[in-house]
């Protein structure tokens, strides 16, 4: 897990380090050198075109103190792969985290439009329900202040009746006294009428002096014939 070569744009295999800090594979590098050089002592580094040396002089033909000072142009590089595996590891668990949050995500995204979509229906049956409550309230101040009105009309007619009734009381009350102070008055006339005696004629004069046999006789033609009844003249 060295990382990915440009050359073969694939993992490294036996990475190499060149001057410039660049790695490659040990064989890719290999081929681009001898495709490349012109003159066989140096090329130029494949990503950023710097020119390094590809010979190294022979150390035995050098004295040994500046042996030190004599390094390789082309280098092995040995890199620690368990923290690459490590780190490819957190990686691989970061992205699945990523995954997992993105699916949560977008649960959560769903439930909010559901509950928003709810909330939405909710205070539209609010708003048609306060409506609804003015709307009674208001036929119920109507209903009341109808009531009322009825029941100052059912007063004022109540009023009215008791009136009625004591005028047609007072009414029935007067006839019956002029009924009683008429009948008073005809029985004073029949009075006054039989106490008036008639006039003496020569006919009445004969039949009160008719002896008590005819008189008997005259009451069996006429029954309703008395001895108060006056006799007036023909």
């Amino acid at each position: 897990m060295a990382g990915q070569c440009t050359i073969c744009l694939s993992e490294m295999n036996d990475p190499v380090c060149i001057p410039c800090g660049h790695l490659y594979c040990s064989q890719c590098l290999s081929d681009y050198i001898a495709s490349s050089s012109e003159d066989g002592y140096t090329t130029l580094c494949p990503t950023c075109r710097a020119l390094f040396s590809i010979v190294s002089p022979e150390l035995t033909c050098l004295p040994k103190h500046v042996h030190r000072y004599i390094t390789p142009s082309i280098r092995r590089v040995y890199l620690d792969s368990s923290a690459v595996q490590s780190l490819q590891q957190k990686l691989v668990t970061s992205q699945n985290q990523v995954r997992n949050l993105k699916k949560e995500s977008e649960r959560l995204m769903l439930f909010c439009e559901k509950y928003q979509n709810a909330s939405d229906v909710h205070a539209d049956g609010e708003a048609k329900a306060r409506l609804e409550v003015e709307r009674l309230t208001r036929l119920l101040r109507e209903q009341k202040l109808a009531t009322e009105e009825a029941e100052e009309e059912t007063l004022e007619w109540k009023e009215r009746h008791d009136d009625l009734k004591k005028q047609l009381n007072e009414a029935s009350k007067k006839p019956s006294r002029k009924r009683a102070s008429n009948a008073r008055d005809h029985s004073q006339n029949n009075d006054q009428f039989h106490s008036i005696s008639p006039p003496t004629t020569p006919r009445r004069r004969v039949i009160r002096d008719l002896p008590s046999r005819s008189k008997k006789k005259l009451r069996t033609i006429s029954p309703d014939l008395t001895d108060e009844t006056p006799f007036w003249p023909l």
